[in-house]
């Protein structure tokens, strides 16, 4: 007989170790095992802004994206998580109404229809939204699972046969999912930043509409205390984990077509981060195994991180 109250999650990112707070704090007993510490997963690489990009179903991601909106809103008053709220501006190349809207509360939608400064045939919304700045954050994610009991223990899972019959696992793995689990649908998709210093007078935004020559390029700015996230791109299927420099100053042309007062900050570096791909994120019970699945997030997995939670807790 399956022990219900006994839980295993695999993974130690955002997903993970949100869905494992989610499930200790509810009185399971709780072990986290993991083959990176969160400082070196891919969370770690991510701007981490609320913003669904990049994940789908759009029904399940905007309900899943509200109620971690609200849980992030708890968190901003609290000293030492590293969530606060701050104004970012969105520009779309289309007049329809983006469907991501219906997950933010309408008194956090600034103003509609403000013009691009890059295209006058662009319009965007500024919003106020959770801002989640991941050194802060993730220690901040570790420490209270700590706190509710939970234990970690550090190594790589290369089979799901060796796990004992009698406990639930919880499946955080990202990526991992598609050799641990043989997902054919899970696929990476290549995310580039560059770090710049900081400074007070570059504001919060992003492009929704696809730059580059392969349309796999956007252009966003994320102001943090340590530095200035730019960005980015999303390339499908691209596993490489090395900057491209070509790209890096794409990265900064585009950011300073918006801003121009970039160009004159300090490059930190650049990085790569590997997002997990997929047609529809998978929050559901393995039809085979003692096995939640909570993966598969795209560029949302802090967005939509306390709501797919909360979503294995029902499922359990």
């Amino acid at each position: 007989m399956t022990d219900s109250r006994n839980i295993t999650v695999l993974g130690a990112g955002v997903s993970g170790l949100t869905t494992a707070i989610v499930l200790a704090e509810k009185g399971y007993q709780v072990k986290i095992i993991t083959k990176e510490l969160p400082k070196n997963t891919t969370s770690a690489v991510a701007a981490a802004i609320w913003f669904p990009y990049e994940a789908f179903p759009e029904n399940k991601v905007s309900t899943w994206s509200y109620h971690s909106f609200r849980e992030f809103e708890q968190l901003s008053q609290i000293e030492g998580t590293g969530v606060s709220f701050i104004p970012f501006t969105t520009y779309l190349d289309s007049t329809v109404r983006p469907w991501w809207l219906d997950a933010l509360p309408e008194t956090h939608i600034l103003e509609e229809k403000v013009k691009s400064p890059v295209n006058p045939a662009h319009v965007g919304y500024k919003l106020k939204v959770p801002l989640i700045e991941t050194p802060i954050y993730l220690p901040y994610l570790w420490n209270r699972f700590k706190a509710a009991g939970g234990e970690v223990i550090q190594k790589e899972i290369k089979q799901v046969s060796g796990f004992e019959a009698d406990k639930i696992i919880v499946n955080c793995t990202g990526l991992g999912s598609g050799s641990l689990f043989k997902d054919e649908l899970l696929y990476p998709i290549q995310g580039q930043v560059v770090k710049v210093e900081p400074s007070s007078n570059i504001k919060a935004m992003a492009t929704e509409y696809p730059m580059g020559k392969d349309g796999d390029e956007i252009a966003y700015v994320i102001p943090r205390q340590d530095c200035i996230v730019l960005g980015g791109s999303a390339k499908k299927n691209r596993s490489a984990t090395t900057p491209d420099s070509g790209l890096t100053d794409r990265i900064i042309s585009y950011c300073a077509d918006f801003q121009p007062a970039i160009k004159s900050l300090n490059i930190r570096e650049s990085i790569v981060g590997l997002r997990p791909g997929r047609p529809e994120i998978r929050v559901e019970k393995d039809p085979n195994l003692p096995v939640i699945h909570n993966y598969g997030h795209g560029g949302a997995g802090f967005t939509v991180s306390w709501g797919c939670a909360r979503e294995v807790l029902k499922i359990l």
